[in-house]
C-alpha cells in the first residue's frame, strides 16, 4: 500500500545527489498537479491517501526519467508561463521565470500601445510572443525561428490557446528576414558560451536544443549584432528593441547598440540583481 506522501520521500531519497531537497519538492509536486490537478495544499490534505496503482507506475517511472537528468517538463510535455499552460518538447528551450520577467518589462513600457506591430526573432515554444498576444489582444504578431522543429511546436501552443500569431521559419544569419516593419522587436537568443558548459545543469546540457542556448566563446554577440542591425532596417522611427542577456555581456550589448545608433539603451535587471535585460529605442 503505497501513499503520496511515499512516494515523495522516495523521491527525495533518490534525486538528493541530483537536486537541492527543495528543486526535488518542486519536481514532484508538478507530476502531482499533472496527474491529480493537485494544489500544494491539496497534496497536503491528501497525502496519506493510497496511492493508484496507474499513479503509482506514472509517478515511479517518471523518477526513473528525473535520475538520467530528463526534465520534468520534458515528462509532462508542459510549462507554465505567464499564466499559459504550454507545450514543450525536446525541441525547445524549457521557458525560464527570467522569460517572464522579459515580457513584463516589454509590457510595463509599452501598455497603453495597445495596437502595436510585435516580432520575436528566434521564438522556441513561442512563451514570449504568445504572451505578448495575451497582453495585447489587438497587436498584430509575427514570430521567426531557424528550426522548423520549434516553429511546430510555437504553432501548436499558438492553435491551442487561440492566439493569432504568423510565424515564419528563417536563418537571421544566412536569409532576408520576412518582415517589412514593426513597432517592437524581442528575442532571447542563444546567449550562453560554450566554455561555460561544463558548468549548466546535466538535464540541460543533455536535453535542452544547443542551438537555442550556447554561441562560439569568440562570438558571444553574434546574434545581438544580427537582431540589432534587422531592428535598425525594420523597426519604425521611435521604435522599440528589447533582449534577454547573459548577466556578463549586459555593458556589451548596450555598447553595440548604442554604437548602432540606437537610442536610451538601458540593462534591467532580473527579481535576483542581475543584469539580464536590455531595451533601446531605433
Amino acid at each position: 500500500m503505497t501513499t503520496y506522501t511515499g512516494i515523495k520521500d522516495e523521491f527525495q531519497m533518490v534525486l538528493k545527489k541530483i537536486y537541492s531537497s527543495r528543486e526535488i519538492d518542486a519536481i514532484f509536486y508538478v507530476l502531482i498537479n499533472f496527474i491529480k490537478k493537485w494544489t500544494k495544499v491539496d497534496y497536503t490534505l491528501n497525502k496519506n491517501e493510497v496511492a493508484s496503482n496507474e499513479d503509482v507506475q506514472f509517478l515511479m517511472n517518471s523518477l526513473n526519467k528525473l535520475t538520467k537528468g530528463i526534465p520534468v517538463q520534458h515528462i509532462t510535455n508542459r510549462v507554465d508561463f505567464y499564466d499559459m499552460h504550454l507545450f514543450v518538447n525536446e525541441n525547445v528551450l524549457v521557458p525560464r521565470p527570467e522569460t517572464e520577467e522579459l515580457v513584463h518589462f516589454v509590457y510595463t513600457q509599452n501598455k497603453t500601445q495597445h495596437t502595436a506591430s510585435i516580432v520575436d526573432v528566434g521564438t522556441g515554444s513561442g512563451c514570449i510572443i504568445l504572451a505578448l498576444k495575451k497582453l495585447f489582444p489587438e497587436s498584430s504578431c509575427v514570430a521567426v525561428d531557424n528550426s522548423s522543429e520549434a516553429l511546430d511546436v510555437a504553432r501548436e501552443n499558438a492553435l491551442r490557446l487561440n492566439l493569432d500569431i504568423s510565424f515564419f521559419r528563417v536563418d537571421i544569419l544566412t536569409e532576408n528576414f520576412p518582415i517589412g516593419s514593426c513597432d517592437i522587436m524581442v528575442s532571447n537568443p542563444p546567449y550562453i558560451p560554450f566554455s561555460q558548459m561544463d558548468s549548466m545543469p546535466r538535464n540541460v546540457v543533455k536535453y535542452e536544443p544547443h542551438q537555442a542556448l550556447f554561441i562560439d566563446d569568440e562570438t558571444p554577440l553574434l546574434f545581438y549584432d544580427e537582431i540589432a542591425k534587422i531592428g535598425k532596417k525594420v523597426l519604425v522611427p521611435n521604435g522599440k528593441i528589447y533582449f534577454e542577456i547573459h548577466e556578463e555581456f549586459g555593458d556589451q550589448v548596450v555598447h553595440l547598440l548604442k554604437s548602432l545608433d540606437y537610442k536610451n539603451c538601458n540593462l534591467g535587471k532580473d527579481m535576483q540583481g542581475k543584469a539580464r535585460f536590455v531595451s533601446a529605442i531605433n
